[in-house]
């Protein structure tokens, strides 16, 4: 059981989040949820575009393919006029490589290291390939040019960076932890659990999974920038088991053992770090943050150790 409720920050947060949080306890139907949507519409721009949470007055493509995909997940049509126009943006906007990057005209803060508007960006496309198979476009050119490029974006030893890089920094990098996890899954969900890029994924996955545990059995992680100690903190705990708050392929869904000794730890320390606030907060930030509390209750739910039914009724307070 938690020791506090969660609740009181998540609906502190962005509509996005409390959509998210509604339907993920089937409520996707209560009035909360319906003006979060409304209110979520009413930002979509005329050419179907999402303003950049960087920069209201500008697009944002990751904002775009998020927020079509949170659209779907509650119930609006493929065929209907914000997913079909959110697409028609997204595909308007696909890089000669395959894959698809920032908008150019956003100034991205240096210390965003997984973000760019000159290079494909890994993660995204993966979730743009996720939104086309979901509207019925799997098969497209324009998603088999997304797959093959992520292929070729994946290190010898299995990894998947970030951001496009060239080949021969391609060759000795291990990959991002939660960038390769995610991109694992998809090529699993997409190809078969025998496909070489999911074998050769999953195998790094398993490391980072191992890893994640010492850092539970020892309490604290270990900095790779300068070998410092860090307390344990809701990412590194949470992301190799969801890529994001709505994470469309989140692997605890995807037939991965949840039962696993690892995870089961895992989740443990998450539910011992939970903060007085009721939330939890990512190691970049020093204050609990509505969308990491919600990714943390997600993922000790999806793993089995909260019952998603206990904590319902808590919920269903914030959906009127």
């Amino acid at each position: 059981m938690l020791k506090y409720d969660p609740f009181p920050l998540i609906f502190q947060g962005a509509d996005t989040i409390k959509l998210a949080c509604l339907e993920f306890f089937d409520l996707a139907d209560s009035p909360q949820a319906k003006e979060c949507l409304l209110k979520l519409i009413r930002q979509q721009l005329a050419d179907g575009a999402f303003p950049s949470h960087l920069d209201p007055k500008k697009w944002g493509m990751d904002e775009t393919v998020r927020n079509t995909l949170l659209m779907l997940k509650v119930g609006l049509p493929p065929e209907g006029v914000n997913v079909h126009s959110a697409v028609h943006f997204i595909l308007s906007h696909q890089r000669p490589d395959g894959g698809w990057s920032e908008n150019r005209a956003l100034e991205l803060p240096p210390e965003r290291t997984w973000l760019s508007n000159r290079q494909s960006i890994t993660w995204l496309t993966a979730d743009v390939v996720v939104l086309l198979s979901q509207v019925g476009m799997g098969e497209g050119t324009e998603c088999t040019a997304a797959v093959e490029w992520l292929r070729t974006m994946q290190s010898q030893q299995g990894g998947w960076p970030s951001l496009a890089r060239d080949a021969g920094d391609q060759q000795n990098d291990a990959g991002d932890p939660d960038v390769t996890a995610q991109i694992t899954f998809l090529m699993g969900e997409l190809f078969g659990q025998d496909d070489p890029a999911y074998l050769k994924g999953k195998k790094l996955f398993e490391g980072y999974l191992d890893e994640c545990a010492r850092d539970v059995a020892r309490g604290y992680r270990i900095r790779w920038r300068d070998g410092e100690k860090e307390e344990l903190d809701v990412y590194t705990l949470a992301h190799l088991l969801l890529s994001w708050w709505l994470d469309p392929l989140c692997r605890l869904q995807r037939g991965y053992d949840v039962s696993d000794a690892r995870v089961k730890r895992m989740m443990e320390a998450l539910v011992d770090i939970q903060r007085q606030d009721g939330g939890w907060r990512p190691f970049f930030a020093q204050e609990s943050s509505p969308v990491y509390t919600f990714m943390a209750l997600k993922a000790l739910i999806l793993s089995g150790a909260l019952a998603r039914s206990d904590l319902k009724v808590d919920v269903r307070a914030y959906a009127v």
